[in-house]
């Protein structure tokens, strides 16, 4: 009976670490306040981490999502079948993830920004570009290459609430407008919108048991402007990230908005077919990769008006900043031309790619869409060495690309090696993210340059169209 209590006991730890290894979240206070955490995994939060890391040569990447000593258990985790490890998923995302709903209002939006900026040394150090914006991937890889800092539009929170079935919209979104309302009501009008973003296939896993809420700035905040003034060099430029991707919205009530599905191969008229909502429908920008509007002009306001210089580089879709990070390696001093590193979502470590000069190609998702995209990307092109870190989503979504013709594409144009990736268990493998660090580590150690990457902003702007860029 003991050793079966022990079991029980160590089972359920096993799945809270999978958990929070799946939704980590990181503090926005740094101080005693608990405050409302940032969500670790979330692609905003890890971007800015990501280029954090590039800057400073510390940090966890992936692994600040993952409780220390995780590994092992993740490790008896993974032995399970895969239908059997989503379900352990599942149950610890209900255990352990998110927020008490009943907390919202102790949300302070403006501790968020303020997070963002602590992520960056605090001394008289200067910079001759900042990036601020729209967070993607390859803007963590356009930030590391610049040797700049990333300050984001977006915020990714998550609250618990009782379980419900993962078709059931109706109810998501109804937990969900109580949040924002009392987040509103708690915070009033301070230059942001929220929306309640429900991906029953994307994100089934979580919509059971979490409501995911982003935090979207629609105004340049006073920590930004109070870091640009300290933080940015005399001469240095402002890159504005303005990515116009956009989605069908629901609308909630004033700056509070419900987004069904998002970035993949599948329609937004899919979900809305599917999953309707009786409220006004608008077309805006997308949750996750849109820039949110109003605050493109709000940055621009103040760089005119503290006189620097802004570079606006705006794109429809995220897959088109990943196209420019690439052609920004490409013109480095020092790059490895001839080797090539496909990351993925938040799978990634732009800090590795400036020490070892090799270039990255991020992917938004593991998406057939995803693949499409990489199959133009590289037509005509090959390679000696290819690394190929894919996301295990854990979610087995109609529009996933299963790994056999990843294998089958890249092996055209080079030797591919993957990255964290265990063929057996994708996309349900719990390891991926340890194999993933580790992989990066030895790159670092066995392909360092003498001097890392460096993106002047002059290149930058040689890189740009007159459409794309507006200095």
């Amino acid at each position: 009976m003991a050793r079966a209590s022990r079991s029980a006991r160590l089972g359920i730890v096993a799945v809270v670490c999978l958990a929070c290894g799946l939704a980590g979240s990181l503090s926005v206070s740094g101080g005693s306040d608990p405050s409302i955490a940032v969500e670790g995994f979330d692609s905003g939060t890890r971007v800015v981490r990501e280029a954090a890391e590039a800057l400073t040569g510390e940090g966890r990447s992936i692994l600040e999502c993952y409780p220390w000593g995780s590994r092992t258990f993740l490790g008896l985790v993974s032995l399970f079948p895969s239908a059997t490890r989503i379900r352990l998923i599942e149950w610890g995302t209900r255990l352990s993830v998110g927020h008490d709903a009943e907390d919202a209002g102790r949300l302070r939006v403006d501790a968020l920004p303020r997070w963002c900026v602590e992520q960056y040394p605090q001394d008289d150090r200067r910079y001759e570009a900042i990036v601020v914006g729209s967070p993607n991937g390859a803007v963590a890889h356009l930030a590391a290459l610049l040797g700049a800092p990333f300050l984001t539009t977006s915020f990714g929170l998550t609250f618990r609430r009782p379980t419900i079935d993962a078709e059931d919209h109706l109810a998501y979104f109804e937990s969900g407008r109580a949040i924002v309302e009392s987040i509103l009501e708690a915070n009033g009008d301070d230059g942001f919108e929220l929306i309640v973003h429900y991906d029953p296939l994307h994100d089934r896993s979580l919509v059971r048991s979490v409501d995911f809420v982003r935090v979207k700035l629609r105004a340049l905040p006073a920590c930004y402007r109070e870091f640009i003034d300290r933080h940015l060099a005399p001469g240095g430029r402002l890159i504005l990230i303005d990515c116009a991707y956009a989605w069908p919205q629901y609308e909630l009530r004033d700056r509070a908005y419900a987004q069904i599905g998002g970035l993949g191969g599948i329609p937004p008229e899919t979900y809305l077919e599917r999953w309707p909502l009786e409220l006004p429908l608008l077309t805006r920008r997308e949750s996750e990769w849109g820039c949110p509007d109003g605050f493109a002009a709000s940055a621009s306001r103040f760089a005119a008006d503290r006189e620097i210089e802004a570079i606006e580089i705006r794109f429809n879709r995220p897959w088109e900043y990943s196209l420019l990070a690439y052609d920004a390696y490409s013109t480095c001093e020092g790059i490895r031309g001839r080797s090539l590193l496909i990351d993925c979502f938040n799978h990634l470590n732009p800090r590795t790619n400036v020490e070892t000069g090799i270039p990255a190609l991020w992917l938004p998702f593991n998406t057939e869409e995803g693949l499409a995209l990489v199959e133009e990307a590289l037509r005509g092109r090959a390679f000696d060495w290819i690394g190929f870190a894919l996301l295990p989503s854990f979610a087995e979504s109609p529009d996933t690309a299963a790994l056999g013709p990843w294998l089958d594409l890249l092996s055209q144009h080079g030797d591919v090696d993957l990255i964290g990736i265990d063929p057996d268990r994708y996309p349900t493998d719990p390891l991926a993210p340890f194999r993933f660090d580790d992989r990066m580590t030895e790159l670092r150690e066995t392909r360092r340059l003498d001097r890392p990457l460096r993106l002047e902003t002059e290149a930058l702007l040689e890189l740009l169209s007159p459409s794309d860029a507006d200095p």
